[in-house]
């Protein structure tokens, strides 16, 4: 629940290929943190269950899909200015989610499509 939550809307992916990327980055985020040294690995589980509770309870809220995300990004962003490990691992879960999303093939496809229109264009 936390990992999806922290992958950027981007629009440029199409239909088909958001849900792949996001079933990809939860797995790759997942096998990393299951691989990582085991007070990491603990810190990081025991973290993620409470954060997973907190986002479901402000995602459950009104306004659809956008405004839920909205209210778990500033979520996250308070999260990651308060001091102590809570900050943490909010820090490692949102850089290893990013990380993996502009690692995935569809959206490295598109950067380099949109970068190669830029070049074209100048």
């Amino acid at each position: 629940m936390l990992v999806p939550t922290l992958i950027p809307p981007w629009p440029l992916l199409d239909g088909e290929e958001k849900p792949a990327v996001v079933t990809e980055v939860v797995a790759s985020v997942t096998r990393a943190i299951a691989g990582a040294p085991f007070h990491i690995h603990l810190a990081a589980r025991s973290v993620s269950i409470f954060l997973s509770l907190c986002t479901w309870l402000i995602s459950a809220g009104a306004g659809g899909p956008l405004a839920s995300a909205l209210r778990a990004d500033t979520f996250y962003t308070l999260l990651q200015r308060s001091p102590g490990p809570i900050a943490s691992v909010v820090r490692l879960y949102r850089s290893m989610t990013l990380l993996a999303f502009y690692d995935q093939t569809p959206v490295a496809a598109k950067l380099l499509s949109l970068r190669a229109a830029q070049n074209w264009r100048a």
